[in-house]
């Protein structure tokens, strides 16, 4: 398989269901009180994530992630997700970024329904490693783009090391994930008071797209519960 080739402990979708209900219960979780959450990209490949609303309260996930799976919402979406949770209930994210491979194992890309060609996955990611592959094409941030502006001075900070390793897209994507946990945590931080007495559980890692009718992965990097008293 092409994915493990790049990914050897992803997990299917169908996997990661499993794995995360186990969790969960082991964790004392009770699922008929648990609301759920993703920073992931806007990408509607991603939406195939949506089976796991059937695991949870409530039509979910609420969506903190924007293009490339930052978590634009801030603390107003944090503090707002918060006071969705049910009465002695808890929460789970599931965060990170995405990075598509094909049949052929190349990464950065993936065939689309309906196309005849593959197209970039994740393009936002990929748009911000040309930006900074040509740093004279980098302009001012806007207000119509202003996502875009912000993954793109993410990826710049870390410009020497991304253009320096052998898979500049796995290595942008390596990057947005420690972006996304980074900002996730701290946002959490952030509201902790509107938090306390909840249970929170997050996992983090890579989301991995394949082609249209494939099953997606995940590669999971960091699972916690986070319990605020």
């Amino acid at each position: 398989m092409s994915v493990k080739a790049h990914y050897p402990k992803a997990l299917e979708i169908r996997e990661l269901e499993q794995k995360i209900t186990s969790e969960l219960n082991l964790q004392g979780f009770i699922l008929s009180r648990t609301i759920w959450g993703t920073s992931i990209c806007s990408d509607e490949v991603n939406n195939s994530f949506n089976i796991f609303s059937r695991l949870f309260v409530g039509p979910g996930p609420f969506r903190f992630g924007g293009i490339s799976g930052l978590p634009f919402t801030g603390k107003t979406g944090v503090m707002a997700f918060a006071s969705h949770i049910p009465d002695k209930g808890g929460a789970f994210i599931l965060y990170g970024p995405h990075i598509g491979v094909s049949n052929e194992g190349k990464t950065g890309e993936i065939l689309r329904q309906r196309q005849d060609s593959n197209s970039t996955c994740c393009g936002s990611l990929i748009a911000g490693l040309s930006a900074i592959q040509n740093p004279s094409t980098i302009g001012e941030e806007t207000a119509s783009d202003y996502q875009q502006a912000q993954v793109v001075k993410m990826l710049n900070a870390e410009r020497d090391q991304i253009l320096g390793a052998d898979d500049q897209v796995k290595e942008v994507t390596e990057k947005a994930y420690q972006k996304i946990h980074n900002d996730l945590k701290e946002l959490i931080h952030d509201c902790k008071d509107a938090l306390v007495g909840k249970k929170l559980y997050l996992m983090g890692g890579i989301v991995i797209n394949t082609n249209w009718d494939e099953e997606d992965y995940f590669d999971i990097r960091n699972s916690e519960v986070i319990e605020l008293t």
